[in-house]
């Protein structure tokens, strides 16, 4: 229980393994869901059940998700306010696109949103999951990678 309770906890550092592991499980628990959802949702009272689920699933999975790279940031000495930028802008990015093209804009008008977001969106997988985590301790905690005092001594 201690271990699943881990994937909602903001305190921290993540490495990079553990940063994709999390990031993968939650990607194929989407997927399930999504699939079940498809599933269920032509049997009228089961599909309304099913979207509930569904969107509990999704708020569930989004918290993971959030932890998952506050606790990478960390992992480099970042603040989680970092998420701000790498989660927030791209969100706020897409919904401006969707409503520039339901104004009347057209797909030019969501693409060049999508095109605003990209850079950010590279720069945000390079930092959580491609560069090195800080050696040794820091603000946020013990270095992930450090061996701990049974393994220096086995």
């Amino acid at each position: 229980m201690q271990r699943l309770l881990s994937y909602f906890s903001f305190q921290g550092r993540a490495n990079r393994q553990r940063f994709w592991v999390t990031a993968i499980t939650i990607a194929v628990f989407y997927v399930i869901a999504a699939v079940v959802f498809g599933a269920l949702i032509s049997v009228p009272v089961v599909g309304i059940v099913a979207g509930l689920l569904l969107i509990g699933t999704i708020l569930v999975a989004s918290v993971a998700i959030l932890a998952n790279s506050a606790r990478r940031l960390h992992d480099r000495a970042r603040s989680a306010w970092w998420l701000l930028l790498f989660q927030g802008v791209p969100v706020v990015f897409s919904l401006l696109g969707a409503a520039a093209a339901a104004g009347g804009g057209g797909e030019g008008a969501a693409g060049f949103f999508a095109l605003l977001s990209l850079p950010i969106s590279i720069w945000a997988l390079v930092e959580l999951g491609c560069l090195k985590g800080t050696a040794g301790p820091n603000k946020y905690g013990s270095d992930p990678l450090a061996p701990t005092i049974e393994e220096a001594f086995a």
